[in-house]
């Protein structure tokens, strides 16, 4: 939605960023600090390790398909940003 709406430096990029920030930054301060008192120490090292590195992985595709996908739209950044950017639906879907 950033790539796609917001096409000058201004409050609403600014406003537009801070709230991605906020979203994907509770990735790594709610998550490890509230969830792991729920399970037993093997579950909860088993589960954290799983889900970081394999988030890792999703990352690494993700940046290594951008070229392709900069290429198949002729260069556009804000159009391969969008399609890319639909991991994060899949991800809701499969959760």
């Amino acid at each position: 939605m950033l790539l796609r709406t917001v096409q000058h430096y201004d409050a609403t990029f600014l406003a537009m960023t801070m709230l991605a920030g906020f979203v994907t930054s509770t990735f790594y301060e709610w998550l490890p600090l509230y969830l792991p008192e729920l399970f037993s120490t093997r579950i909860r090292a088993t589960g954290q390790g799983i889900a970081f590195n394999l988030g890792r992985i999703f990352a690494a595709v993700g940046v290594l398909q951008m070229g392709a996908s900069m290429q198949a739209f002729d260069g556009g950044n804000a159009r391969a940003g969008a399609v890319i950017s639909l991991i994060y639906l899949l991800g809701t879907i499969v959760i």
